[in-house]
């Protein structure tokens, strides 16, 4: 009887994540069947989205106050499909507020949950450890310093390296030489964060452009983000490119430097070797709660694995087309600070390593599914 394997995830990482997750377990197990919550990436993957994780594309506290009757009956249908052909183990990617209630409802039903991406607890003051503790068989975790963490609360888990060392294609992308006047725009995968970000990125690439002329860009688009909305928010007579999601890795190695919104997408341009302006902005009632919450000194992972602010940080107030225009002409002012910032990431892959973290969590996957079924 064939494996049946269901994977959680609901934003664009987690979506990429799962969708290399999927390949791997059906590379070692070509019998298995997965299916879960997630995107294209899953998709691609070899697994059935049952439920599309747009169905939870929020951003901002008053996005989610309006969204939660639809979360509410998602899980709902989430743990109905359960009952109708339960799993021989769930797997969760990410996103703790959502994903933590299901591990409780699984846990209870008896079906073994794996967590893949650790949350961050370590970062934020938030609920949910208990729910860890007690529902989680083991925790995934993607940086080197979280699995002591967990262990220090009762948690069991462990670490085989960061995914995105897997899902990258690092040595193809270090034979491409870097252009020092392509400036690369990663202004987030949820409207929310582009239409907070993007304006403030697009002036001060204009006021750049008139500047230097010579300088042009390349806009990343994620998953779910048209064009047409991209170019809402960017300035006629600014030369820019828009990229496809699938084109992102290479527009980050061929870029001198690049804007990003905080995320995944920062520690992407770090393992890549690309010294990146980080900026933030969601709406005031989120941002204040979010200050009370959070724990950690920086929000980039890039920064925060080198413990010190490598990449600059601009948030909520400070996220503005001033500071970030500044900043790129400090860099494009004087090319020995890029040199130095890509000297020293340089090491930035042997602190987020060792690669094979995707298939380690498929062996501990299907070594749990093996377990249960004896």
């Amino acid at each position: 009887m064939p494996g049946n394997i269901w994977i959680n995830c609901s934003e664009a990482s987690g979506d990429m994540y799962a969708g290399a997750l999927a390949g791997e377990l059906l590379r070692l197990d070509p019998q298995l069947e997965i299916g879960g919550l997630g995107g294209r990436m899953l998709a691609l993957g070899g697994a059935k989205v049952h439920f599309p994780m747009t169905r939870l594309c929020f951003a901002g506290f008053i996005d989610v106050l309006r969204g939660l009757p639809g979360i509410f009956r998602l899980h709902r249908e989430i743990v109905r499909a359960w009952k109708r052909s339960r799993p021989d183990v769930v797997v969760m990617i990410d996103c703790p507020d959502f994903n933590l209630p299901l591990a409780k409802a699984a846990h209870a039903m008896g079906i073994p949950v794996l967590y893949f991406i650790a949350p961050q607890f370590w970062a934020w003051k938030q609920q949910g450890l208990n729910t860890l503790r007690r529902c989680v068989r083991s925790t995934l975790c993607a940086l080197p310093f979280e699995p002591s963490f967990l262990r220090g609360k009762g948690c069991r888990s462990a670490y085989g390296g960061h995914p995105l060392l897997d899902v990258i294609p690092l040595q193809r992308l270090d034979r491409i030489t870097p252009d020092r006047y392509q400036v690369g725009i990663m202004p987030g995968s949820r409207k929310k964060e582009v239409a907070f970000l993007l304006p403030e990125f697009a002036e001060a690439a204009a006021r750049l452009h008139r500047e230097m002329p010579w300088i042009f860009f390349s806009i990343a688009r994620a998953p779910g983000i048209s064009r047409r909305y991209l170019r809402r928010f960017w300035p006629d007579g600014v030369p820019a490119v828009i990229v496809e999601p699938d084109e992102r890795f290479e527009m980050i190695r061929r870029s001198g430097m690049v804007l990003a919104a905080s995320g995944t997408a920062t520690l992407e341009t770090g393992l890549i070797g690309t010294p990146t302006i980080v900026a933030y902005k969601i709406d005031p009632p989120a941002a204040y709660l979010l200050r009370r919450l959070a724990t950690s000194k920086w929000i980039s992972l890039t920064n925060i694995l080198f413990r010190e602010e490598l990449f600059p940080e601009y948030l909520q107030e400070r996220a503005t087309a001033d500071n970030c225009h500044a900043q790129m002409a400090a860099w494009l002012n004087d090319p020995g600070m890029l040199l130095n910032i890509r000297n020293k990431l340089q090491e930035l892959r042997r602190i987020a390593g060792p690669s094979g973290g995707i298939r380690f969590a498929a062996e501990t996957i299907l070594a749990q599914r093996k377990g249960e079924r004896q």
